[in-house]
């Protein structure tokens, strides 16, 4: 048994040496997983958890969507204020910090389901969360290959999320409102572990390559710009894809399917984005992704037509997260001390966050195909906002060290 152990121990880490030829990536990619599980794992759970906070601890709609919508709001919010000074001082240890704040406001959220002590604990565990996403997201700029390292962290992200939920209903009819904290506990308590691998802010310090630069450039605040609108309009149209589904003539079950297989295409993207990793130039894959995922939007939300919908549906699914990723690659190689890249995966949050606020004020006076066009409008903008950078000179490099 040890020694197959052992094989397959050997075995992965050969094809880890393949994917992430620098030492240093492959130092990089567990700890950042295990801040991506921490950080995250509580949006991608929103539908289970939304729904046991009903069913079984009494609350609202409305009481569990703010519950939850304070909780990820919080976590932005405190990375984007830790982002501004993220060089002085050590990210593992006020990484741990957040991991340990996560472990408690979490184990906490196991005592009551009432509504003042679950609005305690899950404020103490976004503060925590916010902690870990900027401590931890800031060493992706030490990375060789950052597009490619952002690539499998969404991607096991994903994965987690795929698992628990179909894990979750399981243990909610066991432990009721209790299962989707004790699921998130125990993501904290293994992220919180791989968090203890994280490079110091003394490995900062003796990184290689190009000096550092100014984190919040003119060029820097233009792609963080960028990186908030394109997040808002995905997070107003993602609100309205069931009225799109509706409108196109499908009914409630048929759109869940559709939407469950999106999903699961976020992977496609994700993996496509790992494959290409800077090959075809950052900006050229930055600019036409956006591009392609821009206009699916606007034919989902248009198109009142059967296959439309389902292939504009394909199409955005394989552009969103690989826009992301590529986004965050450029902010990751803007500020090497990652501040950049901190405040970028903080606005992707806060982003999907407003959006649906957004989209439910605006479809009720203009009506929801209003969406589609608003959201086209907005990734012009970001378009317009790259495309400045890129005459700027700025993230005209070469591309990223090769995996072969």
């Amino acid at each position: 048994m040890r020694l197959r152990l052992f094989r397959v121990c050997r075995m992965g880490g050969l094809v880890l040496s393949k994917v992430f030829p620098q030492k240093r990536d492959r130092m990089i990619l567990l700890p950042v997983i295990g801040a991506q599980l921490i950080v995250m794992t509580s949006m991608f759970l929103m539908p289970v958890l939304i729904d046991t906070l009903e069913v079984h601890a009494g609350l609202s709609g409305k009481a569990a969507g703010l519950l939850l919508s304070m909780e990820l709001a919080v976590s932005a919010l405190t990375t984007l204020s830790l982002s501004t000074w993220i060089r002085g001082h050590s990210a593992r240890r006020w990484a741990l910090a957040g991991g340990l704040l996560t472990i408690v406001g979490t184990a906490l959220s196991l005592v009551s389901p009432a509504l003042p002590a679950l609005f305690a604990t899950r404020l103490l565990a976004g503060i925590g969360a916010g902690v870990v996403g900027a401590e931890a997201t800031s060493v992706l700029s030490l990375g060789a290959d950052r597009e490619r390292l952002i690539a499998i962290v969404t991607i096991a992200s994903i994965v987690d999320a795929a698992f628990w939920l179909a894990v979750l209903p399981y243990w909610v009819d066991r432990i009721g409102y209790r299962a989707p904290y004790a699921c998130l506990l125990l993501i904290c308590l293994c992220g919180t572990f791989l968090l203890l691998r994280l490079p110091t802010h003394s490995a900062r310090q003796r990184s290689t390559g190009p000096a550092l630069r100014a984190p919040f450039s003119f060029s820097a605040l233009l792609v963080v710009t960028a990186i908030f609108l394109t997040q808002l309009g995905q997070g107003a149209f993602w609100s309205m894809e069931e009225d799109y589904g509706s409108r196109a003539g499908f009914n409630s079950h048929a759109i869940g399917i559709i939407l469950s297989v999106s999903t699961l295409l976020l992977l496609l993207g994700a993996v496509g984005a790992a494959c290409a990793g800077n090959r075809f130039g950052r900006f050229n894959s930055l600019l036409i992704v956006i591009a392609l995922n821009a206009f699916s939007i606007l034919l989902v939300s248009t198109a009142a037509v059967h296959w439309v919908y389902l292939a504009a549906n394909i199409l955005q699914a394989v552009t969103n997260l690989s826009a992301v990723i590529y986004q965050l690659g450029l902010a990751a190689y803007l500020d090497r001390c990652g501040r950049v890249v901190a405040v970028s995966t903080a606005l992707v949050t806060l982003g999907n966050g407003v959006g649906p606020g957004l989209a439910a004020s605006l479809s009720g006076v203009f009506g929801a195909p209003f969406i589609g066009v608003l959201v086209l409008a907005i990734n012009c903008a970001a378009l317009a906002l790259y495309c400045t950078v890129k005459l700027r000179g700025v993230g005209e490099l070469q591309p990223s060290v090769s995996t072969t």
